[in-house]
């Protein structure tokens, strides 16, 4: 039947496999991000060195004493930028968490405001620098006023808090925009190299080598049926998600998007999956080394916490880790409410060659293996 005839079969099968299994398939997917959920959205933990960017036209004494104090201790790591539009810039690339601009007379006492722009896409990060720029603010002159106060002629400094990005976002939203992509790399794990691994250790895998099959398509269904599982399992978190308070700010639109991108990156992870099953023979071994994979690429990728507030170390493992690309994807979608043409062509090529990547690896080290088999 050819390549794509053998493949669609081969794949029917594995829904019909994958269909006798949905019980456990839906509860698995339904119960890991409950969990995540629930525990996520409960931590309290506060982050230490929320990166901020502060623009000083003022210069002064005050203005000096103030950036000191708000960069004391741990919790802030303080940036300077040279103009507001340039800090700005920052904030919506997400290089950092807020914006604080003192501006010019703040030392005199001619201008007793400190404008302060927040990213509401990280909620922890944003309670972390209201706190101390509140409290900071506070020591200087008098307690702090609100804008309409400050209108008034109340005397102190003022912070007015603009948050120009993610104003209609929330916790749940930042959670499940990474449990999401995690929920769909786990997915192929389970519905490509598990599969493989099923197979082989049945013998149906050498039933398949030793009739006219083609060989390609016999892991390119594999891949297949864990791209659908990976879906599969995303958009069921993605419903919990929704339960739980999330929204997609992006509407419909977004929601095509959010397909996309959960395709992508279960095509990816199913033919990674796929080639690590390739080289195991234990179910055992292969569930180990699939999660010692995963995990870290999903920590990393900034799953649970923004990749900004990591050490600059572990920063730098975002630019290979397509994680990082899909989480940036989808919380821009869900988040933000829109998905720019540029970030979109960059989060899905970067995707779409590690998938392709990850097809190659997976066809020579499958064809070599089954060559033993």
């Amino acid at each position: 039947m050819g390549l794509v005839g053998d493949t669609y079969t081969l794949f029917l099968r594995e829904m019909l496999i994958f269909k006798k299994s949905l019980g456990t398939n839906f509860a698995r997917a339904l119960l890991f991000p409950i969990i995540f959920i629930l525990f996520l959205g409960s931590a309290g933990s506060s982050p230490k060195n929320v990166p901020i960017s502060v623009v000083n036209y003022d210069n002064g004494l005050s203005a000096l004493n103030f950036i000191n104090q708000i960069q004391a201790g741990s919790s802030l790591k303080v940036t300077s930028a040279t103009t507001e539009q340039q800090a700005l810039n920052l904030l919506s690339k997400g290089t950092v968490a807020a914006v604080v601009v003192i501006p010019t007379g703040f030392s005199s006492g001619t201008a007793n405001e400190v404008y302060m722009y927040l990213d509401g896409s990280q909620p922890q990060a944003v309670s972390v620098v209201t706190g101390t720029i509140n409290s900071v603010a506070s020591k200087f002159q008098a307690d702090v006023v609100t804008p309409n106060a400050a209108e008034k002629g109340s005397q102190g400094v003022s912070v007015i808090s603009n948050y120009a990005y993610g104003a209609a976002s929330n916790y749940e939203s930042y959670v499940v925009g990474g449990i999401l992509i995690m929920v769909a790399a786990f997915g192929s794990v389970f519905g490509s190299g598990f599969t493989v691994l099923s197979d082989r250790q049945l013998g149906n895998l050498k039933a398949f080598l030793t009739t006219p099959i083609n060989t390609s398509a016999i892991f390119l269904s594999k891949i297949l049926i864990g791209t659908v599982q990976s879906a599969f399992s995303a958009y069921i978190a993605l419903g919990i998600g929704l339960l739980f308070g999330a929204t997609i700010a992006a509407g419909a639109l977004g929601f095509l998007e959010l397909l996309w991108i959960v395709f992508l990156t279960g095509l990816g992870f199913g033919a990674l999956s796929v080639a690590l099953a390739s080289r195991m023979k234990q179910l055992q071994t292969y569930a180990l080394i699939a999660q010692s994979t995963t995990l870290p690429l999903s920590f990393l990728g900034g799953a649970f916490v923004p990749v900004s507030l990591l050490p600059a170390t572990l920063q730098a493992t975002a630019v290979v880790n397509p994680v990082y690309y899909a989480i940036n994807a989808v919380r821009d979608i869900m988040i933000k409410g829109y998905l720019p043409f540029n970030a979109l062509v960059i989060n899905s090529g970067a995707l779409l060659i590690f998938s392709l990547v990850m097809i190659a690896i997976a066809a020579i080290l499958f064809k070599s293996t089954s060559d033993q088999i």
